[in-house]
């Protein structure tokens, strides 16, 4: 089944070679493991992979070349891996392609990865890509993060937008808005995406990357509507002015300041 681990790979995660892993990327916030197949799953860092664990192949992928060709390559000891993360966050952050918006996305992952939250973010970088479904959607969009509203039981597709330039032309607001509706126009779509997300949740707790109880989460979410969401991260209040002088009520948005150390979701605005 999609997002959920083959049994190889999870006992390697919690009993075998890649516990040490998990253990560390557990105990740090800047690092977050997704599952992306049955047979992968991937360690990110500001929305760059850096390593990738596989359920057949013994040893990890590192971040590609690109990240260290002008450097010595790192590498990785699988009982003692801080060495190795330590070197690859060095090797993200000065690299020349840097992204302000990927790193925005992973902290409001950290950020937002608690019950006691409205939002629930449970994923980065969504696709939907079930294979049970034999007629797709046309566009294979990846939605930035997908959360759960706690309070609302609502699941929320976000589109994150940095600064107020990345909110128009194509890719802007209105664009992953078209998008979206394209998908939960879908027959199977609302279906097969709380499936995964129960596939997500149910993995991330066995992993000991949830530690709290989601059982009346994952009941709940039978029930739960889909909704789309852009999240506005500003640097400053002129910037959030004019978007909202543009886009007023047409695009629901939650607004983010930059400025605070919490990237902590709240739709009080809405």
């Amino acid at each position: 089944m999609a997002r959920l681990l083959n049994p190889e790979l999870l006992y390697k995660l919690k009993e075998g070679e890649f516990r040490e892993i998990l253990k560390y990327v557990n105990t740090d916030p800047e690092l977050s493991l997704e599952i992306r197949t049955a047979s992968v799953a991937m360690v990110y860092y500001k929305k760059s992979k850096v390593l990738s664990l596989y359920s057949r192949r013994k040893e990890p992928k590192i971040l590609s070349e690109g990240y260290w060709k002008t450097e010595e390559q790192p590498i990785i000891d699988l009982q003692k891996p801080e060495d190795f993360f330590i070197c690859t966050k060095a090797l993200v952050d000065n690299h020349k392609k840097k992204n302000v918006e990927f790193s925005i996305q992973q902290k409001i992952l950290a950020d937002n990865n608690s019950d006691k939250n409205q939002f629930l973010v449970i994923d980065m970088e969504y696709q939907f890509a079930q294979n049970i479904i034999k007629e797709r959607t046309k566009e294979k969009t990846r939605f930035d993060l997908i959360a759960i509203d706690l309070k609302n039981n609502k699941i929320v597709l976000f589109e994150l937008k940095q600064g107020f330039a990345s909110s128009e032309g194509k890719s802007g607001v209105t664009d992953h808005l078209s998008k979206f509706a394209e998908h939960i126009n879908h027959l199977e779509f609302s279906k097969n995406l709380i499936l995964d997300i129960k596939n997500i949740i149910e993995q991330k707790v066995v992993l000991g990357i949830y530690n709290f109880d989601s059982t009346s989460i994952v009941q709940r979410l039978d029930k739960a509507i889909v909704e789309f969401l852009i999240v506005f991260a500003s640097n400053d209040q002129h910037e959030k002015l004019r978007y909202q002088q543009k886009y007023g009520n047409v695009h629901k948005t939650l607004f983010l300041d930059l400025s605070d150390s919490i990237y902590q979701l709240r739709a009080d605005e809405l």
